[in-house]
């Protein structure tokens, strides 16, 4: 089966395709360069999907649990995700290059997720396969992939509007969709990835209600979900006041602000034990220092054995000499 560099590269070679199409002069260079890039993308989300069916199958736990055992596996359903989403639209608008927006971000989270493959709090062997641990940990991974398609939307949005403001003709190389597709689509994603986080965390406090019996609510992980959920809301709203006064930048505006939140807000709960029951940290921290007084208290008796038997040996030796 595929790893996961296998279809790195193949995305790779998608994207070096597009960059070609978009250097084409010729409308004949440009058809065979658009087949190309199709073909190839199509093989590369072919790997991408046999190598996470084959991570789910090769596993002896939980499937549903495998599927986010580590952030490296997070990651790449992410990024599957937003492939799948980027196919979708290459099937409606072909004629676009929209790869050279969605493939350099699809790019980069599937080169994190094999450069960093951590654990995540699911594969602690506290951790449950629990319903209320798998719709957290989908609702969460949907939220961040609506919001990182938000922020191709909103890059090809701001380039579209810099050409026609400058009176850039049919004649320039670069094929974007209508401002008022990716107006809709941006604004479609960030309402998406609010509702999305709202469950998260909702469904965040209701497993670990069901797993300790409390919510730690100064839990870093849990204050950025919380101030996440907060900020998709406002920017939600904002962007539907601000579609309706044709303000079209600032919709884009924040959709990019919404994606460096999130950015900002993964790197914080990915740094953190989020997810980890506190009760079963302190019982491996009190283990860890029963372990430790076991082997002291071995070492001393070892130590004490050995003092007595020199005495020992030492008495006959004395009562030779007198």
């Amino acid at each position: 089966m595929p790893n996961a560099s296998c279809f790195l590269i193949a995305y790779l070679l998608v994207f070096v395709t597009e960059l070609v199409r978009f250097a084409s002069r010729s409308e004949r260079s440009q058809l065979w360069s658009t087949r190309a890039s199709v073909g190839m993308f199509a093989i590369a989300l072919l790997t991408h999907t046999l190598y996470l069916i084959d991570r789910v199958l090769a596993s002896q736990a939980d499937p549903l649990l495998k599927a986010f055992s580590s952030w490296q596996d997070w990651g790449l359903i992410v990024a599957w995700l937003i492939a799948v989403a980027f196919a979708a639209m290459i099937w409606q608008r072909s004629d676009k290059q929209i790869g050279l927006f969605v493939l350099p971000l699809i790019l980069a989270i599937v080169a994190l997720a094999v450069a960093f493959p951590s654990a995540s709090p699911n594969a602690n062997p506290q951790a449950t396969a629990s319903f209320w641990r798998l719709m957290h940990s989908a609702a969460m991974l949907l939220g961040t992939m609506l919001v990182t398609l938000g922020f191709a939307s909103a890059a090809m949005y701001l380039a579209q509007a810099w050409r026609l403001k400058h009176r850039v003709g049919t004649t320039n190389r670069l094929r974007l969709p209508s401002l008022e597709y990716l107006q809709t689509l941006g604004r479609q994603c960030i309402l998406g990835s609010a509702a999305a986080v709202g469950f998260g965390v909702v469904s965040g406090a209701i497993m670990n209600l069901t797993q300790d019996g409390r919510v730690a609510w100064t839990d870093r992980g849990i204050l950025f979900s919380g101030g996440l959920f907060a900020w998709l809301c406002v920017a939600a709203v904002a962007q539907w006041a601000s579609s309706h006064r044709g303000r079209g930048e600032w919709t884009a505006a924040l959709s990019i602000l919404s994606f460096i939140i999130v950015v900002i807000s993964l790197a914080v709960v990915v740094t953190t034990p989020h997810g980890t029951s506190p009760s079963a940290t302190t019982k491996g921290d009190t283990r860890s220092g029963d372990t430790v007084t076991t082997k002291t208290a071995s070492v001393k008796s070892a130590c004490g054995s050995k003092s007595e038997h020199g005495r020992m040996s030492a008495e006959p030796a004395l009562g030779v000499r007198a």
